[in-house]
């Protein structure tokens, strides 16, 4: 997993600075205010720096918080239909990529679980075999 974990923050972190140029490009035009732009673009370096720190869950909410933002904008008349569909497109593909990488990151834990427990169950059947022949070696004796 760790050498996933370099390329995995890139992508969401990319995906992130993705949503993060789309609103700065349009910071400039009369689309919204620069205090709105700032807003939204502090949602998106939550989304991004929760990335970064692999805290997949944390990036999703933020995520959530940050399209909700981008909703209320919308509704107070702060952005125009047109940005506010091009930055709710943005959190789309940003969610999905989070939710596959958080599958990945469940699918390997959980492969590195059964590994540890097929592990542990080799280790018994191992310790219980040399226990069974200490037994027959000392009943044969007997007998």
């Amino acid at each position: 997993m760790r050498s996933a974990g370099g390329p995995v923050r890139r992508v969401v972190v990319a995906a992130a600075l993705a949503v993060a140029l789309g609103l700065s490009g349009c910071a400039a035009g009369s689309e919204y205010s620069p205090q709105t732009a700032s807003t939204l673009q502090h949602g998106v370096l939550e989304v991004a720096t929760a990335a970064h720190a692999n805290d997949l869950a944390g990036a999703q909410t933020k995520l959530a918080a940050l399209a909700k933002l981008n909703d209320a904008a919308l509704a107070k008349g702060e952005i125009s239909g047109a940005r506010h569909a091009a930055i709710n497109t943005s959190i789309v593909a940003v969610r999905a990529d989070l939710t596959q990488l958080q599958d990945q990151a469940e699918k390997t834990q959980l492969q590195q679980q059964l590994q540890q427990l097929q592990q542990q169950q080799q280790q018994q059947k191992d310790q219980k075999d040399k226990g069974h022949g200490k037994g027959k070696s000392g009943s044969d004796g007997d007998g």
